[in-house]
């Protein structure tokens, strides 16, 4: 037992006689040990962006499907002039309950009014405006 503490001894009293030897030992400006060597860093220089790279036909692309959505939302929202003029236009509407109403629709030169109700839907008034 007593033999590997002498060992032990032995090698520790040897690596800090090896490390007093070093000349950079006694001075301040050496790094420690445990710090990595400092060496200066060489940086790949790469060519600055161009608008010619991979990147502009997916933003051609992104650019063409906004758009297009944008057309398909404007096309829902606004209503087709032709149809508002021949379709039938609901001028009033009211409700006498849960499950019954009354419509009033103008198409062309005729106003029809409507009663709806779980049963269906009743004609109540049809005539021709003049």
């Amino acid at each position: 037992m007593e033999m590997k503490y002498a060992i032990a001894l032995s090698l520790c009293l040897a690596s800090l006689g090896a490390s007093a030897a070093t000349p950079c030992a006694a001075s301040a400006a050496c790094p420690a040990a445990s710090e990595p060597a400092r060496a200066a860093l060489h940086f790949r220089r790469e060519p600055p962006p161009s608008g010619a790279g991979l990147l502009g036909p997916y933003e051609m692309l992104g650019g063409l499907a906004l758009l297009g959505a944008a057309g398909c939302w404007w096309r829902l929202r606004k209503p087709r002039s032709g149809l508002a003029e021949d379709g039938p236009s609901v001028v009033g509407k009211c409700r006498l309950s849960a499950k019954s109403s009354v419509y009033v629709l103008r198409h062309r030169d005729r106003e029809i009014m409507l009663a709806e109700s779980e049963h269906g839907i009743t004609v109540i008034r049809d005539e021709a405006r003049t």
